[in-house]
């Protein structure tokens, strides 16, 4: 996506009456430019301008609802600063572009997180559950959208190339048939009870910390760490909220070399969600927790293989944990023999 040049970005800021000092160096993410701007006043802002992807602005407006509702409850979320969306249209289409608050802290790298920050992560879902639960918005299913995915996927390995390429280059084989039970999976989804919105992308690229000296007046704060933001809501969609929980612990399962699945379920879901949040998680969902756990690692081993090389793979840290994963959940299977002497 190209970036927005200084000037637009000031041009933007006006627009919403704001006089920027500065203009700080954009933060990518998926699908946007994020800018800290230092205003005037002294105080600051954060302009998003969105990347140009179809169906963006329906996003962009569910969002910002949920960002506002959360907000008003007390959670460290981004919200709009002014309810209007810029659109900004040109020979390759529209971009949208919004104003929000600023959250202060940042992102912390995958071998950083430590026992104090999984439990923040889940005493702040639980409270995000809690609060979305009693939200009525009209929002995308997770079975609709994942549902489209996993129709991609299980064409995808079942292409004879895909999965020549999967045995040569990898030494690895995926049935799809695997891919027809995360289906079906998602189909049963439909009839469970306590669907409600959630997040969908509660994972360490979206949830900001700081030390607790900087941030005195964070609500979720634990040992000397706070968890300051939580961002990029635009994925949000209806579902179980076994959905949100199996996507951060899948995400944490890769990340968390250090920390046994075992120890990672016991600080995010006993001492974090169970513990110290309002919402609760039921011990009678274990093996169905397995389940949303290895659909996302599934998901998350097609896109490393959609969007890299298969040569670099290899030499992927996190690409190697989710594989790995894999072999040991019996989801995938390794085609390597070694020669006996």
């Amino acid at each position: 996506m190209q970036t927005p040049s200084f000037e637009l970005i000031q041009r933007i800021a006006s627009a919403y009456g704001l006089d920027a000092a500065r203009v700080h160096a954009p933060q990518t993410g998926y699908r946007n430019h994020s800018y800290a701007l230092d205003l005037t006043d002294g105080s600051r802002a954060n302009l998003i301008v969105y990347k140009r992807e179809e169906h963006i602005l329906p996003r962009i407006q569910l969002a910002n609802t949920l960002g506002t509702y959360l907000a008003e409850r007390g959670l460290p979320v981004r919200y709009p600063l002014d309810p209007r969306i810029t659109a900004m249209s040109g020979a390759r289409g529209t971009r949208y572009a919004a104003i929000y608050n600023y959250l202060p802290g940042h992102t912390i790298a995958w071998e950083s997180y430590t026992r104090k920050h999984i439990k923040l992560m889940g005493e702040a879902m639980s409270h995000m559950h809690d609060a979305l639960r009693q939200l009525d918005t009209p929002a995308p299913l997770v079975a609709d959208e994942y549902g489209a995915i996993f129709r991609n996927m299980h064409n995808y390995f079942s292409d004879r190339h895909v999965a020549g390429a999967l045995r040569s280059k990898l030494g690895l084989k995926l049935d799809p048939y695997q891919i027809t039970r995360q289906l079906r999976l998602l189909h049963h989804s439909r009839t469970f009870p306590g669907t409600q919105l959630l997040h969908l992308d509660f994972v360490r690229s979206n949830l900001l910390f700081d030390a607790t000296i900087d941030a005195p007046k964070s609500r979720f704060k634990r040992g000397g760490v706070a968890l300051t933001g939580i961002i990029d809501l635009e994925k949000a969609a209806i579902g179980h909220p076994l959905f949100d929980i199996a996507r951060t612990i899948a995400f944490l399962l890769v990340d968390c070399e250090s920390k046994t699945p075992k120890q990672i379920r016991k600080f995010f879901l006993k001492s974090g969600y169970n513990k110290r949040g309002p919402a609760t998680y039921r011990a009678e969902w274990d093996q169905l927790l397995d389940y949303f756990i290895d659909f996302f690692l599934i998901h998350d081993f097609y896109k490393f293989l959609k969007h890299n090389p298969y040569e670099s793979l290899p030499e992927n840290h996190h690409f190697r944990r989710t594989r790995d994963l894999l072999l040991e959940r019996n989801l995938l299977i390794s085609l390597e023999v070694t020669a006996i002497p």
